[in-house]
């Protein structure tokens, strides 16, 4: 049966397990270190209430209440920054005392990751705003000084981290920054080519058909047009257009017909739509390349083929050889699944070549 004893001198109280204990170990304790306790506790509870807390107003950094970077640089003293910066403090001694403490290092490296983000088109301050510090601070580690001097030689190493962790990729762009239009192109004229009709691409992209067609001609677009664009080409190139209704039909023929007379490429002709080089002209392909008879055949027997699966030379012998049957335009565009208007540019070609 447990037993509690209150010393009428200091208030301590205790709990033993039986009388005897009580009455022998409660007269050992110190009144002293007991009023010295609640003397500490109070304090504490004082420094507590008096403690100034003050949010982040740093424009960028915005500084997150219990770390030490808001006690030291926003002043903050609330009970969870304070405990940070404590526990920041302990970190440094225990590293100091085992000899494994390394407040900076070799900013060169960093240096050179900057010099290599630039070149890449990702500027100082998309590089300050993915790497979480000032801009001033990246353009002083990026000056490589005079004489081979830089102005910064060592840096800590978070910041040296939060540097050479950005990678060199498109994505990491600012929106606004300009870069070569080859691939947005490339991939708007290859949805295009398997039946994508570009009203269609334009409402998907949120922009003016105006607009798509100012980016299938530019030499540069913005990062952020590339990101929406390539987006885009993920999520349709291996989709079929809706052909539910006539109106759909009629756009998907017309937009292969219109990538097909201007030689565009579907997108599994590419190996890597991005760094493949052009390919050679239609009117090139169409006096080198031979033709392929197994194909010719099956679309003559109307086995499936369509008119966009075949090269320009296959198209024209295709059409050459059902008009020597007999074919009318009609029953010709929709054996090979096209347009009479397609047929009849193709005819025209022909007797004129």
């Amino acid at each position: 049966m447990s037993a509690t004893r209150t010393c009428p001198a200091c208030g301590y109280s205790g709990t033993y397990a039986s009388d005897a204990l009580a009455d022998v170990n409660h007269a050992r304790h110190s009144c002293a270190k007991h009023r010295q306790s609640i003397e500490s506790a109070r304090r504490r509870i004082q420094r507590a209430q008096g403690r100034v807390r003050r949010d982040c107003t740093h424009p960028r950094a915005r500084h997150v209440h219990g770390t030490r970077a808001a006690y030291v640089k926003d002043r903050c003293r609330c009970t969870d920054c304070t405990a940070a910066n404590t526990a920041a403090g302990r970190g440094v001694h225990r590293a100091q005392t085992f000899g494994r403490w390394r407040p900076f290092v070799d900013a060169a490296p960093v240096r050179e990751h900057i010099c290599a983000l630039r070149a890449a088109g990702i500027g100082v301050e998309q590089i300050a705003v993915l790497a979480g510090i000032a801009t001033s601070h990246v353009r002083e580690l990026a000056d490589p000084g005079r004489n081979g001097n830089p102005r910064i030689r060592r840096v800590r190493p978070e910041t040296a981290h939060q540097v050479l962790r950005i990678r060199i990729d498109q994505a990491n762009r600012a929106p606004r920054s300009h870069l070569i239009a080859t691939g947005t192109r490339r991939r708007l004229q290859a949805l295009i080519a398997v039946g994508w009709p570009p009203d269609e691409l334009a409402a998907r992209l949120g922009r003016s058909s105006a607009g798509l067609r100012r980016s299938m001609l530019s030499h540069s677009i913005t990062a952020q047009t590339a990101r929406d664009v390539s987006a885009l080409y993920e999520q349709l190139w291996s989709l079929r257009p809706p052909q539910s209704i006539d109106g759909q039909r009629a756009a998907a023929d017309a937009a292969r017909a219109f990538a097909a007379e201007r030689g565009w490429l579907p997108p599994l002709a590419w190996d890597d739509i991005d760094t493949d080089p052009n390919p050679r002209h239609r009117t090139e392909i169409a006096d080198t390349d031979d033709l392929d008879e197994i194909a010719i055949e099956r679309a003559l027997a109307g086995d499936g083929v369509r008119l966009e699966h075949l090269t320009p030379a296959e198209q024209a012998e295709v059409v050459r050889r059902l008009t020597g049957r007999g074919k009318s335009i009609r029953d010709i565009a929709q054996q090979l699944a096209t347009t009479k208007r397609t047929i009849s540019r193709r005819r025209a070609s022909i007797k004129a070549a």
